[in-house]
């Protein structure tokens, strides 16, 4: 009894941070596959076949071309898709919005993000579309 009375504060002390992070990164998820779902994407969003994703691969492993392709992508925007995407990125995802300002050094990390968000284009999704509809849409403009 006198364990359980130590031992219970100590949990709901330590166990408190870790739901608010769970739930919090769970409602991101959810929140950005509403935003995706929700957006009417004027080109082919279904999941990318097996030799669309490789040719995305190759092609991001060029620091110029990523670049121009990611500025482009950016200002295709819309203004709600836009304000989304300034607010809710993670900090060390922030770089993705003004693609023109990344440094060779920041260019390592962002095109291992986009290896594995390119990745989430692959999966399929509801109606047809790609798990991540944006992450096909990316990489099939990249490749036109």
């Amino acid at each position: 009894m006198i364990l359980k009375a130590i031992f219970w504060p100590i949990k709901k002390v330590l166990l408190f941070p870790i739901k608010i992070l769970f739930y919090g990164t769970l409602l991101f998820i959810v929140g950005i596959l509403f935003f995706q779902y929700r957006a009417d994407y004027d080109v082919d969003v279904s999941p990318l076949s097996v030799a669309e994703y490789e040719n995305c691969i190759n092609v991001i492993d060029d620091y110029d071309v990523t670049i121009n392709l990611l500025s482009q992508y950016v200002e295709k925007l819309d203004s709600q898709q836009q304000s989304f995407l300034y607010s809710y990125l993670p900090d060390s995802f922030s770089v993705l919005t003004t693609p023109q300002e990344i440094s060779e050094e920041d260019f390592q990390n962002v095109r291992t993000f986009l290896k594995n968000y390119l990745q989430a284009g692959r999966f399929p999704g509801i109606g047809g579309k790609a798990l991540a509809p944006q992450a096909a849409s990316l990489c099939r403009d990249g490749l036109s």
